[in-house]
């Protein structure tokens, strides 16, 4: 493929589209804002205080590639920063065995997920929205909707520069791994194929199995490491924390042009619906906007994402059609 023809097929993708719109939004806020939204704290600020949903959201985008979609991260994600709290308060530690915990305990709730899906053979929607409502009822009673709090000094005596590191480092490190794995390795290739037609995966000899637990233990170990960056943000613990954001996550990948048929969606995409999501937020913050209005909008593009997504579908499919009759 020579450099002019690459150019062209780039420019012509969704993830070009998407740029367009994140730098047409960065010109329509920055005037909207009288420059308040391009000052370089105001950035760091928004990337940090979105970081957490972006990571969550890069666990999405594997479950949705394969095939699936996943509404329990977030109750996975309480449940991870309930733990490493509870850890840190009654045994101590370091930001590595943080880490740790938050990677186990989301990615064990993963394969939970995963083992479901596989066996029960129904729509994953509902089986993650039953184990969401399980984790948040158990959760409940055992906690108490206790909120934890008083974290030791090495968790909470914050900087700018250990905020930024443990947010926007966090989310960084997940979209490098990410886009390793997706198009990189072979499990990346067998997520793609498992999502585009699961069947025909099955014959050529793909593990289903074995694929989906990978996929769901990586979408949990992801909620987790968000949990861990809200935690650090709020200095805070509780089962509430994260619920009802699911729709945020949400309309990042789907914006990022991720086939929710399954087979299609790519790292930079996801990047981009962070982005996107991320500046409209803190654009409505700074203009002054009320945040209900910040639900409809995000619901807003939720459903023009979901047009247009069938819209390349179905010219997709017009196109091979118009292909196989020329054939």
């Amino acid at each position: 493929m020579t450099k002019q023809s690459s150019e062209n097929k780039f420019t012509k993708s969704y993830e070009f589209m998407l740029l367009v719109v994140v730098l047409a939004l960065v010109a329509v806020l920055a005037i909207a804002t009288g420059g308040r939204s391009i000052q370089p704290e105001n950035i760091i600020d928004m990337l940090t205080s979105n970081s957490a949903y972006g990571v969550i959201a890069v666990g999405c985008l594997f479950v949705i590639i394969s095939g699936g979609i996943d509404i329990s991260f977030m109750a996975v994600a309480a449940v991870a920063q309930y733990v490493m709290a509870l850890f840190m308060l009654n045994v101590g530690g370091n930001f590595l065995f943080c880490y740790l915990i938050v990677i186990v305990t989301g990615a064990a709730f993963g394969f939970v997920n995963a083992v479901l899906v596989n066996r029960l053979k129904v729509p994953t929607m509902i089986i993650t929205i039953g184990t969401m409502n399980i984790i948040y009822g158990v959760m409940m009673k055992v906690s108490g909707g206790k909120r934890l709090h008083g974290f030791p000094s090495w968790f909470s005596s914050k900087t700018k520069l250990s905020l930024f590191l443990i947010s926007v480092g966090t989310l960084i490190a997940m979209l490098a791994v990410a886009y390793w794995i997706l198009r990189k390795t072979k499990v990346g290739r067998k997520i793609f194929a498992i999502g585009g037609n699961m069947e025909a995966a099955r014959r050529s000899g793909i593990n289903i199995l074995k694929v989906q637990l990978f996929v769901y233990g990586f979408a949990g170990a992801a909620a987790g490491l968000g949990a861990l960056i809200k935690c650090y943000l709020t200095q805070q613990a509780s089962i509430e924390a994260l619920y009802g954001d699911e729709m945020d996550v949400l309309a990042m990948v789907v914006l990022g042009g991720v086939s929710l048929s399954g087979g299609k969606g790519s790292v930079p995409g996801t990047l981009l619906g962070i982005l996107i999501i991320a500046l409209l937020g803190n654009g409505m913050t700074l203009v002054g906007v009320s945040s209900y209005w910040k639900d409809l909008v995000i619901g807003a593009v939720i459903l023009i994402s979901f047009c247009i997504t069938g819209w390349r579908v179905i010219q997709t499919q017009k196109k091979e059609k118009r292909g196989g009759s020329a054939e």
